[in-house]
């Protein structure tokens, strides 16, 4: 057995380290001590879990690619049964995956200098079990029994290279628990001065200004569509000019009493006006955008709304993780296999980004192509006994990756419609213990009673 499960683990952590290298060292992947020699060892699980999300496939499908390397080893089977993979998964050390995540960040966004971040919210479903309706419960607007689980979470990325450095959840059950702007203000710790964050109206708030001013961080935000413009504004240029917002008489309960009162009562904030290029996806075309960079020279108005613009970046990169990844709704069944399902999505996520930046411009690159591809080339490099062969085809890998660029399609706008119509089914309005099933009707129009 120890023999086995040495061959496996050996070949998991030697296919990780050739194809993401540094990212992805071996002494991250070691198993902790005291842990017996099993098939399923912690390299080999979190090699056959990461390809698990790359490829999105199912636990039985995973336990089958164990098997084919087993086979390839010259090695027993193993079991056919998945409870043992879903075992060994489970025990992944939540510290490791946290530990592989921070190290893949700094690779990817070192900290040498000034950066640019992008934040985000976005939410997630999951399997209805009552562990994960406790963890997270579903929207109140739903029927007890009908919706499911839903998670909140606010993403940190950096602009330049798309990677996703931190993350914050939270839960739908009232806005002190799970608002957007709670959540983003527990990622403030990955921030240091001379960084700029850009955010939408959402995250738009005086305190949010004023604390991360504070902080040296440069702010670019949308305004918020009910602040009322400052009649006694300073003019610098057309669309561009500065107006003095007053801290607000009451307190939000998030702020201590101690530090609303050594706030300053007002505060400087410049206002830009930008108009969207037409067919660019915006839905407002002209924008009032909110910075914390007062001096012209320091940022002009072109360049607030050129960063401005390139936030619809960042719903790329979540369309990304939930579209291509499929981590739009999660399969596990217990908070604990959710979060750590989400951290390996994460990861996955990441080393795909590397992939990219490695082969050209992260811009230009498709992501769902790469990822394509990467679940094309990893069977056949897990294959090949030969490292020079493997060397080769991780550069065959990145060359092909390079080809595969988005396409340009100026003026390119189309409604979000579907033509191919679905099943006629109709919607579930209480839970399905308590529907009947109506023998004759194959076609549900209304709700079953």
């Amino acid at each position: 057995m120890r023999r086995k499960s040495d061959g496996l683990s050996s070949l998991c952590t030697r296919q990780a380290e050739e194809t993401f290298g540094a990212l992805l060292p071996a002494r991250l992947l070691a198993a902790p001590p005291g842990r017996r020699s099993r098939i399923f060892t912690t390299p080999v699980v979190f090699w056959t879990f990461l390809c698990q999300i790359l490829g999105s496939e199912s636990c039985r499908s995973a336990t089958g690619a164990v098997q084919s390397l087993l086979s390839h080893l010259g090695k027993a089977l193993c079991s056919s049964s998945d409870a043992a993979y879903c075992m060994a998964r489970a025990k992944l050390p939540i510290r490791m995956l946290i530990a592989i995540q921070r190290h893949i960040c700094a690779a990817l966004c070192p900290r040498r200098g000034a950066r640019t971040f992008v934040f985000d919210g976005s939410t997630i479903s999951m399997p209805d079990t009552p562990e994960n309706q406790a963890r997270w419960p579903q929207s109140g607007a739903q029927q007890t029994g009908v919706g499911f689980p839903i998670m909140r979470i606010v993403g940190l990325f950096d602009l330049a290279t798309g990677a996703w450095i931190a993350m914050a959840r939270g839960t739908l059950a009232g806005s002190k628990r799970g608002s957007e702007r709670i959540l983003w203000r527990r990622l403030w710790k990955h921030l240091q001065a001379g960084d700029t964050v850009i955010a939408d109206a959402g995250f738009c708030d005086w305190f949010s200004l004023v604390l991360l001013q504070q902080r040296g961080i440069r702010l670019v935000i949308r305004n918020n569509g009910r602040r009322k413009p400052c009649p006694n504004a300073t003019r610098l240029g057309k669309g561009d000019w500065i107006e003095r917002w007053r801290k607000p008489a009451i307190k939000p309960a998030w702020v201590t009493r101690e530090d609303y009162d050594s706030l300053p009562q007002s505060i400087a904030v410049r206002v830009v006006t930008a108009t969207a290029p037409q067919h660019s996806g915006f839905r407002t075309q002209k924008l009032e955008l909110i910075s914390t960079v007062t001096d012209p020279a320091e940022m002009g108005a072109e360049e607030i709304a050129g960063l401005y613009l390139r936030r619809w970046d960042v719903e790329l990169f979540i369309d990304d993780l939930k579209t291509s990844l499929g981590m739009d709704i999660l399969r596990t069944r217990s908070p604990h296999m959710i979060y750590r399902e989400l951290l390996m999505h994460v990861i996955a996520y990441n080393l795909l980004r590397a992939l990219i930046r490695q082969a050209d411009d992260p811009r230009r690159i498709s992501f769902k192509g790469s990822l394509d591809r990467v679940n094309k080339w990893l069977p056949v490099a897990m294959a090949t006994t030969s490292r020079k062969t493997r060397k080769r085809l991780i550069e065959d890998l990145l060359e092909t990756m390079a080809e595969d660029l988005v396409r340009e399609r100026p003026n390119r706008r189309e409604p979000r419609l579907k033509k191919r119509r679905p099943k006629p089914f109709g919607l579930m309005t209480r839970p399905r213990g308590e529907s009947m099933e109506i023998p004759h009707r194959s076609k549900y129009r209304k709700s079953l009673t």
